[in-house]
């Protein structure tokens, strides 16, 4: 970066002259309000398509650079999101306007040559911890958990100035602390600002699209995602306290990092055109105090614009690492080609002995029913655990129901709203579950480093299905 004057810096340090000059993107009116706030707490309920990653992206990154040795971390609600978000300020930093400003650039930070650290991790206790921080920022806070906020309020204590910024769509209960914080913006108390940011805001808006969807969607859903607001929970199939009280802290565990040897159940939906392709595994855990057993989900995918040829590839290297007894694969419409080639593919490679593996199903709507119906049960009954996964809970947030005169029940996301690949995938891995309810406990789970004859005694004594 070429030498800037004092002056030049002063200037600078205008987030909106910084935007512009530094890494080139004007901020929006909007944007720029929030951006240029002093207050301790920030906090924006936004809309759809409403620049918010962007903003707070400019944000971590214009106070790390007037800063020397700021400390910024940025928390998002799941591992892909904080991904996401780090490209996204890693993609701004490398402004050939910033030149030599950025030091270091790696899979979890972006640290500036005046050794200002930027850090992006997905909301888990353990990446969390660590030394004190001097802004905190918190993406989609609705979907992170109130015991984890409690937590991480403390890392700002002990730096004079720190500040904590907030963004998030509306979701979930309004007694959060999210929603608290938010009103205490917007009633106007002393260290708090808070914005309302629907859709409309945007200058790239479609304000004739928005005005047929005033007229054609049911007002529930243009409330929540056109203007940001929270709504009642009329239509929705799955009721906020079932999905907040199913959903636990725990990390997402790769396939490259699953150790036991154990099998598990999988369903997949195809992607077709603007859909992405997913795939959703459901594990055995412990017994409840009743003995019915639980379950969890530790592996869950998204791909979106992902050729089937390479989709396919990716599930029989997931197949190698997690053994799958039942793997429920959507066969409607595109997805029956896909399904008999991944179930040749499985055979070839050894881990479908027997051609059972994959069952193609056509996901009917009296097949839609039994399955989200058994995953309500399940949930109510705390016998399935959900991860804290943003776009997994937000489909399922958003399925609705409606009973048509013949008494057949509809259960899907609005086209408009987005999409459903991880709900349909969940639903199809809990088919095997619903038919057995089989799978092996944990608690009898040998890990990949216990020797290979008790494996194969205790194996043999199983039956799945």
């Amino acid at each position: 970066m070429t030498s800037l004057s004092s002056a030049d810096l002063m200037r600078l340090r205008d987030p909106g002259v910084f935007a512009e000059r530094l890494i080139g993107e004007r901020l929006w009116p909007h944007q720029l309000e929030m951006a240029a706030s002093t207050a301790r707490f920030r906090s924006v309920c936004a809309g759809r398509q409403v620049g918010k990653s962007r903003t707070l992206a400019v944000i971590a990154l214009h106070a790390a650079f007037c800063t020397a040795a700021l400390r910024v971390l940025v928390v998002s609600a799941g591992e892909d999101a904080a991904k996401d978000l780090l490209a996204e300020i890693s993609g701004l930093a490398s402004s050939p306007l910033l030149g030599g400003s950025v030091a270091d650039d790696d899979s979890t930070k972006v640290v500036l040559s005046n050794g200002s650290v930027i850090r992006c991790v997905p909301a888990s206790p353990k990446r969390v911890r660590g030394k004190s921080i001097d802004l905190l920022i918190l993406d989609e806070a609705c979907f992170i958990d109130q015991a984890l906020w409690d937590a991480m309020k403390f890392v700002i204590l002990a730096r004079p100035g720190s500040r904590v910024v907030l963004a998030s769509t509306p979701f979930g209960r309004r007694d959060r602390f999210f929603a608290q914080i938010w009103r205490l913006g917007m009633d106007g108390q002393p260290g708090y600002a808070s914005w309302h940011w629907p859709a409309t805001v945007s200058p790239l808006v479609d304000l004739e699209l928005v005005e047929h969807w005033r007229r054609t969607d049911a007002p529930r859903i243009f409330r929540r995602e056109v203007l940001a607001e929270w709504v009642d929970e009329q239509g929705s199939y799955f009721a906020s306290t079932e999905l907040e009280a199913a959903t636990k802290d725990y990390e997402l565990v790769s396939p490259e990092e699953w150790s036991r040897r154990v099998e598990v159940v999988g369903g997949i939906d195809w992607g077709f055109s603007q859909d992405a392709n997913a795939l959703v595994i459901i594990a055995g855990g412990q017994p409840d105090e009743a003995g019915a057993r639980r379950f969890w989900v530790p592996w869950l995918e998204e791909r979106f614009s992902l050729p089937y040829s390479a989709w396919i590839d990716r599930i029989v290297d997931v197949a190698e690492l997690y053994p799958f007894s039942r793997l429920v694969s959507e066969a409607n419409g595109v997805g029956s080609m896909p399904s008999q080639v991944l179930a040749k593919r499985l055979y070839e490679a050894g881990l479908d002995r027997f051609g059972s593996v994959v069952d193609a199903r056509h996901t009917t709507a009296a097949l839609k029913e039994d399955a989200f119906g058994f995953i309500k049960l399940l949930l109510q009954q705390d016998r399935l655990w959900l991860p804290r996964h943003p776009a997994l809970l937000a489909q399922l947030s958003a399925l609705e129901f409606e009973t048509a005169e013949s008494g057949a029940v509809r259960i899907a996301v609005p086209d408009r709203v987005g999409h459903d690949d991880l709900a349909m995938s969940l639903a199809l891995a809990s088919l095997p579950l619903m038919e057995t309810e089989s799978l092996p406990p944990e608690s009898t789970v040998l890990h990949a480093d216990d020797d290979a004859e008790g494996w194969d005694q205790w194996h043999s004594g199983i039956s799945i299905y």
